[in-house]
């Protein structure tokens, strides 16, 4: 097993995830349909609604109870510096400025007025300059007695903060709030879940986990190009209506259809077996072991949602080999007393057939289920038990009884 090391870069991959999560439940939990949500931006996540934008600095971690934040945080002056940065691309009356954390505001701390829009900052002005002050003041000193410059991460949004004048001070802070003690990645689904209010609770889980899904595509696809990087809210009501209406009326999805497997998976040995035996070329390999792969995803993820969607999988593996067993015969029938050479040939053609023909000759196992890749896919699964072959003797020389 792997352990993480003080560089891994598990955190920061938790880190981008977890704003792609939180943007979906903070646009789920938006009332307007005309919110829109960019990630990675302006800021971690960008929300517009109602007119105003709303910039939100994500502080995410792991702990159960993560250090109380103070004016002296890290977070806080990493926060600060990030809007300083893209003040002038602001329209500051406009925007509301979010420092969204797990953890909690220190009990004492002048922070805590960032809980409401309207309580006075200048108490809180007040103690960020002496904070930034206190930092420049601990650097100026350690140059000039030449000993290692302490705050080196700090520092330069304690500069940027001092350099501002007395007034965009109070305005950036007029415009700022904290919002403590949020869900970490590990519980935002199960909130979201629970915002599900119009689902059968039965359901919940299940529609919130295929929303999440959806979210995370749709986040590649952003940050690929694939789409655009605003996401609209109700982009995302018409997925969960579309899942819901899938769920209530026990539609199969098939979800694997144009995924790719991972760069770690290795197929079954019996595929590259079956593919031999017929002189298959590297690239009929390639796309029987991903057609393989996306068949049995779907097929396990099938079984999960509906348990009693299994006798449904059988009965249409049973269909497909149906239909590939009459080819079967003929070709063992024709193939009687000739060469190698003619037998591989034959075989080889069943291949094809198996991923060319059957998908547009075989019925789909249901109407939502328009994609080749999962009659490919299957018969490459039912090949691997020796339920289908494509050699005339593939069962004597596969040892399948």
């Amino acid at each position: 097993m792997d352990y993480p090391t003080p560089h891994s870069a598990d955190a920061s991959a938790l880190g981008f995830l977890y704003q792609a999560q939180y943007a979906l439940l903070r646009l789920w939990k938006e009332q307007s349909d005309d919110a829109v949500v960019f990630l990675e931006t302006l800021d971690d996540v960008v929300l517009k609604t109602n007119g105003e934008t709303i910039l939100e600095q994500l502080k995410h971690s792991l702990s159960e109870k993560p250090d109380a934040i103070t004016v002296a945080s890290l977070n806080v002056w990493k926060t600060l510096k990030a809007w300083i940065d893209v003040l002038p691309n602001l329209d500051l009356p406009r925007t509301w400025l979010h420092l969204v954390t797990v953890a909690e505001i220190s009990p004492n701390s002048p922070l805590q007025v960032l809980l409401s829009e309207t309580e006075s900052r200048d108490e809180l002005v007040a103690a960020l300059k002496e904070e930034a002050r206190r930092v420049i003041q601990e650097r100026t000193s350690a140059a000039a007695n030449r000993t290692l410059l302490p705050h080196t991460k700090r520092a330069p949004a304690c500069e940027a903060f001092l350099k501002l004048s007395d007034d965009v001070q109070a305005e950036i802070l007029s415009r700022a709030r904290i919002m403590p003690g949020q869900q970490n990645i590990r519980q935002i689904e199960n909130e979201l879940a629970k915002t599900l209010t119009s689902v059968l609770s039965k359901d919940q889980s299940q529609v919130a986990a295929l929303m999440v899904e959806w979210w995370n595509r749709q986040i590649i696809h952003a940050h690929c190009g694939k789409r655009d990087k605003a996401i609209p809210r109700f982009e995302l009501v018409k997925r969960r209506m579309e899942i819901v209406a899938d769920i209530e009326h026990d539609t199969l999805v098939d979800y694997f259809a144009v995924e790719l497997p991972p760069e770690s998976h290795k197929s079954h040995p019996m595929v590259a077996n079956q593919i031999s035996l017929v002189g298959g070329t590297e690239a009929e390999f390639r796309r029987a072991v991903t057609n393989e792969w996306r068949a049995r995803e779907t097929r396990s993820r099938w079984s999960t949602e509906n348990p009693w969607r299994r006798e449904l999988i059988a009965r249409y593996d049973d269909r497909l080999a149906e239909e590939w067993c009459d080819r079967h015969v003929d070709i063992c029938h024709e193939c009687n007393g000739l060469s190698e050479e003619t037998k591989q040939s034959k075989g080889r053609a069943l291949l094809k057939w198996s991923h060319y023909e059957a998908p547009d000759k075989i019925e789909s196992i249901a109407p939502s289920v328009t994609t080749p890749s999962y009659i490919r896919g299957t018969y490459q699964v039912l090949s691997i038990d020796g339920r289908v072959g494509w050699h005339p003797d593939y069962v004597a020389l596969l040892g399948f009884k």
